[in-house]
C-alpha cells in the first residue's frame, strides 16, 4: 500500500508540474500579444494624475528629477511614421546619471518599431520647472 501511495503522490506532482510548465508556457509574456488600436483611453483625472505622482515620490528609489518637458514635434514624428499606433516610454540614465525617458513608435501588434525614430527628454524639471502646481509641488 505504501508503494502505491508513493507513486500515487509522484503522478500527481508529475501532473502538478507539467500543468505549471504549460501554463507557464501559455502566459509567458513572449506568447501574450495585446492587440493596440492607439484607441486606449488613458485619461485620467487630476487628484489620481496627484495620488499616482504622490505614490512615486514615496518610494525609495524615486530621483530628484520632477519631470521633464517633450516638445509636440518629437510625438509628431514618432506617431506619423507607418504603422505606428502609439508610443512607448523605458526609463533611462543619461552619461551623467541624469534620468531620462525614451521614446519609441510602437505597432498594432505591441512591437517596437526601434528602426524608426527615437525620442528622449532635454529639458528636466529641476532646473527647468513650470510655475509651483499640484502635479510638481
Amino acid at each position: 500500500m505504501k508503494k502505491f501511495t508513493t507513486r500515487f503522490r509522484l503522478l500527481g506532482l508529475a501532473v502538478f508540474i507539467g500543468f505549471i510548465v504549460t501554463l507557464s508556457g501559455v502566459f509567458s509574456p513572449g506568447t501574450l500579444k495585446a492587440q493596440y488600436t492607439g484607441n486606449e483611453n488613458h485619461v485620467i483625472t487630476l487628484d489620481q494624475a496627484v495620488k499616482y505622482i504622490q505614490n512615486f515620490k514615496k518610494s525609495p528609489a524615486a530621483p530628484t528629477t520632477k519631470g521633464g518637458y517633450f516638445g509636440k514635434n518629437i510625438f509628431d514624428k514618432i506617431l506619423a511614421q507607418g504603422g505606428v499606433v502609439g508610443i512607448r516610454y523605458y526609463y533611462a540614465a543619461k552619461d551623467d546619471g541624469s534620468p531620462t525617458l525614451v521614446l519609441v513608435g510602437v505597432d498594432s501588434t505591441g512591437n517596437d518599431m526601434v528602426q524608426g525614430i527615437l525620442g528622449e527628454w532635454a529639458t528636466q524639471c529641476p532646473p527647468f520647472c513650470p510655475q509651483t502646481n499640484q502635479l510638481n509641488k
